[in-house]
């Protein structure tokens, strides 16, 4: 497989989880907004995350899809699954009050499937973006050669 397709196919799955996501969190606003108020690590900021979050997904599934802003689309889903499997690892290391500020079906899951989970899409993330530079860096290289 070419590694332009590989990196394509990933972009598609990370566009669908940021889409569904942010999606999933603006259909449940109320909801969504209500875990975060009981975050206690969010509870202080939890209507600026409300609204952060969801746009900060949206936008980053936007620069996904177009071969120009991809590199910077799949460096964006790094960042934030970085930040969310963060956010993760502080919920089960740190408090036994744990509610899930997810939305959709990811919110069924439980905490230890919740960081497996964003893990692995982390780790697909970072290979996307590694693959995207490696092809851009290899394809200017040619060009000055030519």
């Amino acid at each position: 497989m070419k590694t332009t397709t590989l990196v394509a196919w990933i972009s598609y799955a990370l566009f669908f989880l940021f889409m569904y996501a942010s999606i999933s969190k603006l259909i449940a606003f109320e909801y969504y907004l209500y875990d975060l108020t009981r975050s206690p690590l969010l509870k202080t900021y939890a209507l600026t995350v409300a609204i952060a979050v969801p746009a900060l997904e949206f936008i980053t599934a936007a620069l996904l899809v177009p071969g120009k802003t991809r590199v910077f689309g799949l460096a964006s889903a790094v960042i934030l699954l970085l930040l969310f499997t963060g956010y993760v690892l502080y919920v089960l290391s740190f408090t036994k009050d744990r509610p899930c500020t997810c939305g959709g079906i990811v919110r069924q899951l439980t905490w230890p499937q919740h960081l497996v989970f964003n893990l692995a899409f982390l780790l697909l993330a970072i290979a996307g973006f590694c693959l995207q530079h490696i092809s851009f860096t290899l394809k200017n290289k040619y060009h000055e050669k030519v």
